[in-house]
């Protein structure tokens, strides 16, 4: 197991190629503040955001729904961008660290996989606000700041390609084209946040989970 945390941990291929991380400037020099503050800004600008728009969304609305003044905001971010960024990179972020804790515990390649999988559904469900606005905006961000997300979203697809690839070696089986089953699997788990206006109304978010779990798991041959 140890090695394939390892692995896993260095992401997806050819690391050097991939864009600098953007960074998002903060005149506060208190590390811990501007984490906290950011939290905060995020949260109240996908609220804002799911009800006004992203256009019609100002930094001063942001303020008031997070309890801050304009200039406060500033401290922490340089933009309505810098929180649209952020927004973006905390899902992403959320998913590999969700992916990780859930390998963790999981020696067996089968419980493995199928442990990884339920992790990114259920971050789906728990951050259904942040996904949806994730892919309905990010296409507003400027051209950096979409490579650096892409690049990053394409590590998150190269971990699940190293679980898969892993998985199935351990196992004696064939997985051939690890790539596709990996963005296949990273993608799939969407549908409970873009179909949710089809799905809610019939099941509840648990089984979904399960269901879309054991499809996926099942589909690639790791039942």
């Amino acid at each position: 197991m140890a090695e394939v945390k390892v692995k896993v941990a260095s992401g997806a291929k050819e690391a050097a190629a991939r864009p600098r991380a953007r960074q998002v400037k903060a005149a506060s020099k208190d590390a811990d503040l501007v984490r906290e503050k950011r939290g905060q800004l995020v949260a109240a600008a996908v609220r804002v955001f799911k009800e006004k728009g992203f256009h019609d969304t100002s930094v001063r609305d942001i303020g008031r729904e997070a309890g801050m003044t304009q200039g406060t905001i500033y401290n922490y971010v340089g933009s309505k961008d810098d929180i649209l960024y952020l927004v973006c990179d905390q899902i992403v972020s959320e998913y590999q660290e969700e992916t990780r804790k859930a390998l963790d515990n999981s020696a067996d390649p089968r419980t493995r996989v199928r442990s990884a999988v339920r992790a990114i559904c259920e971050v789906m469900v728990k951050h259904q606000d942040e996904v949806l606005l994730t892919y309905q905006d990010s296409h507003l961000l400027d051209a950096r700041s979409r490579r650096v997300i892409f690049a990053r979203v394409e590590e998150f697809v190269g971990m699940f390609e190293t679980i898969l690839t892993e998985a199935a070696r351990e196992l004696g089986r064939p997985l051939p084209d690890p790539h596709f089953a990996a963005n296949a699997i990273t993608f799939f788990p969407t549908m409970l946040v873009l179909r949710r206006w089809s799905l809610k109304a019939r099941h509840r978010q648990s089984e979904l989970i399960e269901w879309l779990v054991e499809f996926l798991v099942r589909g690639l041959g790791f039942e």
